[in-house]
């Protein structure tokens, strides 16, 4: 490989780590706050902080993040321009909790002097509704404004970035978070409420046809997963799809059950009775209720009293269903609503039987793999959406990325960082730099603009404009607008979000996967997440992905976090913690033995196999829509809809306000945001 600390830690943690079995309990339990004191030292941030300022006088420089503590955090993250940037890295974290933990001194935020003259509109945030927020000013007003992008990280995305590896002369991708896009063939259409985007994709250049890279090196029939979620419930039907138990005897050495659906479940070793309710859960839930009404009637309650408490499954039919919600909505069937499980990400519970064929329903060819993806027109980038995003950015920003725009040039080129900051540019990007403080700006009596403060290389900045679009989520934004109204601030306190942790495994070959005739993996009671798979990649003009068993490729983890028995907003903050103090080479050592404990059977030799290993860190990865998320108790307006409203000349985007998180819907609240913020340009 190009990247030699790849070499180095792989064959150092083969060695030394592939053999430990690891629970999934001490993953979740209190084990990775001991190891995680090399990290923190006992202290939180502010403590760190408070001791590295003693006897400094205002206006000081804030201190830089300790590069050894870094290391032991990040890891390997890749090479290429994502290289240092792989998810919450130690950098940004220490960043972002410096304005949860109130460090920045008032003083020297409001003695910030204000640069750059006054923008038309500041954009805090630079990741998918970010984005679209600048493509729709641009859209709307050409390059006949001034506007500055501030993003906390040192490259742009949010969410939409990829993992870069080369391995054996081949350049591979994985996706750090962002993936899986439905390609739409007209303008208009939409799925669970989100619009497909073609009018913007035309415009922005983006092809709209694509097929997959064919299969070589093998004379077996597998199939593959072009995403990293549809084959946990909608495409679930593949004899390349296999599942695990991992309980008791089988714990080490598990057996894979291909194609359970198919099966009964047979060879599981699950209680009978459990059995039987989990392929009624699969194949023949229906309610016997009317239409109206039924969306206010399913948010009224978790997934697990839908299951349960309406359709009489056992609370273990809820259990095994957790780890597929959580990698959609944060956490399990006991938090989420019953109608963002269900109508809103394709979880079964809510068909009606009135609207329901019941031979259809049970028709395997409908949640067949391949038949699905094809039919669905569902992509999935080498780097997951961030080939996406930079076809957006590219529209807004022609000389951010080398060359054209064909595909390979979007994918693979270098970006141009210094063409992303240029003085007199109508859009910019600033790098590094964490909004700390946004508020409305008075004149005359009047609201006359905003003023927003940042923190970049440990110096305080201001710059205003003539409005704000905060694209960060409210776990920051409730923190860094100030003056906002009761109301408005109550609705941002109320979201509550969930970690994750995606982990790109660069092999050299996948041959004992091939052997085995496994291309994806489901396990319970793992030692690391609940799946993994790779991907059939897709043809990209100008990028040519390898796709043999005898060549390399990236083996992709989705890896939820949960304590079930927990309200929401204490699991994720106790989940937050345990995983922010897991030094790299814990959560490495837990993925070495569950690949171990996966791929024995095939042959699989993690020092021989594995190239390099990166993992992604996201604190808030998923807003986690409980109950009332859409139709709030009692009626009145949603908090997604309140914040919304903005207040003054600052408005809000993000994701997280459609509840089932997903870049077209990033981009989309973004659009509307920049629709209400040129209205005071």
């Amino acid at each position: 490989m190009a990247d030699n600390e790849f070499e180095k830690r792989g064959s150092e943690t083969s060695s030394k780590r592939a053999g430990k079995g690891i629970t999934r309990r001490d993953y979740l339990g209190g084990v990775l706050v001991g190891t995680g004191a090399a990290l923190l030292g006992g202290l939180t941030p502010r403590e760190l902080l408070a001791q590295t300022m003693k006897g400094e006088a205002a206006p000081r420089a804030y201190p830089a993040v300790d590069p050894e503590k870094a290391a032991l955090f990040d890891g390997p993250s890749g090479i290429g321009d994502y290289r240092g940037n792989n998810g919450n890295t130690w950098d940004v974290l220490s960043r972002a909790h410096r304005i949860r933990d109130g460090v920045f001194e008032q003083t020297d935020v409001d003695a910030a002097s204000v640069e750059d003259g006054e923008y038309d509109v500041v954009i805090v945030g630079g990741g998918g509704a970010g984005v679209g927020a600048a493509y729709r000013l641009k859209k709307e007003r050409g390059d006949n404004l001034r506007v500055l992008i501030l993003e906390n990280h040192n490259i742009f995305g949010g969410e939409a970035k990829l993992n870069e590896f080369e391995v054996d002369g081949y350049k591979i991708y994985g996706p750090q978070g962002s993936n899986m896009t439905y390609v739409p063939s007209e303008s208009g259409q939409t799925v669970l409420n989100f619009d497909l985007l073609y009018d913007e994709y035309k415009d922005i250049k983006m092809p709209l046809e694509y097929s997959w890279t064919p299969l070589a090196g093998t004379k077996k029939n597998l199939e593959f997963d072009v995403s990293n979620f549809m084959f946990m419930v909608q495409a679930t039907i593949s004899d390349s799809i296999a599942y695990y138990n991992q309980s008791g005897k089988n714990r080490e050495n598990p057996k894979p059950v291909r194609n359970p659906w198919m099966k009964g479940l047979e060879g599981l070793d699950l209680d009978p009775e459990v059995q039987r309710d989990l392929m009624k859960w699969h194949w023949e839930l229906v309610l016997d209720r009317p239409k109206e009404g039924l969306e206010e009637w399913l948010d009224q309650m978790t997934y697990e009293e839908l299951l349960v408490d309406v359709h009489g499954l056992r609370p273990e039919v809820a259990r095994f269903c957790d780890p597929l919600l959580a990698s959609a909505l944060g956490l399990g069937s006991d938090t989420c609503s019953a109608l963002m499980a269900t109508l809103h990400l394709g979880l079964p519970g809510a068909a009606l039987a009135s609207e329901t064929d019941l031979d259809a329903m049970k028709d395997p060819s409908r949640k067949a793999l391949t038949d699905w993806l094809v039919r669905n027109r569902i992509a999935c980038f080498p780097g997951g959406n961030s080939y996406v995003y930079r076809y957006f950015l590219k529209n807004v920003m022609p000389d951010a990325i080398e060359g054209g725009y064909e595909p390979g040039d979007v994918q693979c080129n270098p970006v141009r960082f210094d063409r992303l900051d240029v003085d007199g540019a109508p859009f910019r990007v600033r790098l590094g730099a964490t909004a700390i403080d946004v508020r409305n700006r008075q004149g005359d009596g009047n609201l006359d603009g905003v003023r927003i403060v940042y923190e970049k290389d440990g110096k305080l900045h201001a710059v205003h404009a003539k409005s704000a679009i905060v694209c960060c989520g409210s776990w920051v934004s409730r923190h860094i607008v100030k003056g906002a109204p009761d109301r408005l601030q109550k609705a941002l306190s109320s979201f509550v979000h969930a970690p994750v942790v995606v982990a790109n495994v660069a092999l050299r070959n996948w041959k004992f996967m091939e052997k085995m005739g496994v291309t994806t993996a489901l396990y319970l009671n793992g030692d690391f997440g609940f799946s993994c798979n790779i991907r059939q990649p897709l043809n990209i003009e100008g990028y040519e992905a390898p796709f043999d068993p005898e060549k390399p490729i990236v083996l992709t983890f989705y890896a939820p976090l949960m304590e079930n028995g927990l309200p929401a907003k204490a699991q994720g903050a106790a989940l937050r913690w345990e995983l922010f103090n897991a030094p790299f080479a814990e959560i490495e050592s837990r993925i070495l033995s569950q690949m171990n404990a996966l791929f024995r059977r095939g042959g699989f030799k993690a020092e021989r196999d594995i190239a390099g290993i990166t993992i992604n860190r996201w604190g808030h990865a998923y807003v986690v829509p409980q109950p009332g998320f859409m139709y709030p108790a009692g009626g009145g307006k949603s908090n997604s809809d309140i914040v919304r409203e903005g207040f003054g000349r600052i408005f809000f985007a993000h994701s997280e306000l459609y509840g089932v998180q997903a870049f077209i819907g990033a981009v989309g609240e973004g659009q509307r945001a920049a629709r209400q913020a040129l209205s005071f340009v």
